[in-house]
């Protein structure tokens, strides 16, 4: 029995939902871990991607449009453009590190204590101007 048009069209709709809805379940598990020398993504209890603190040149919040071409996206979520933090890092093929924690000025607090007790500091502007 050959399969209708219809029939192909709707198998590939439930496909492309089925896909759609498996991308957002693990987009909205990432989670973000400061460890004692990196910035770790994980998913579950698995690392996905580990980000050393001697990378990370500054911590700062997107002012203006990034070339999004040229980020590192790991966000955790959808509509979530009031938590974005950017990491400039100083190697690799995207300058640009993207997350999403949940709340991001005491997030980026937490990272710029743990990088500095790790001994590496930022180019961070001055945090009272940038909490604006």
């Amino acid at each position: 029995m050959t399969p209708t048009p219809l029939q192909g069209l709707l198998a590939g709709l439930a496909v492309a939902l089925l896909w759609i809805g498996v991308w957002y379940w693990f987009r909205t598990r990432l989670r973000y871990v400061i460890g004692k020398t990196s910035l770790r993504v994980v998913l579950g209890k698995t690392t996905v991607r580990r980000v050393p603190f001697e990378e990370i040149r500054r911590i700062r919040k997107p002012r203006g449009s990034l070339p999004w071409r040229l980020t590192e996206n790991w966000r955790n979520g959808f509509f979530d453009s009031h938590r974005v933090l950017v990491l400039e890092r100083n190697v690799g093929w995207f300058p640009w590190f993207v997350i999403t924690p949940s709340r991001r000025y005491e997030f980026r607090t937490q990272l710029r204590e743990a990088m500095a007790r790790h001994g590496v500091e930022t180019d961070d502007e001055d945090p009272a101007e940038s909490e604006e």
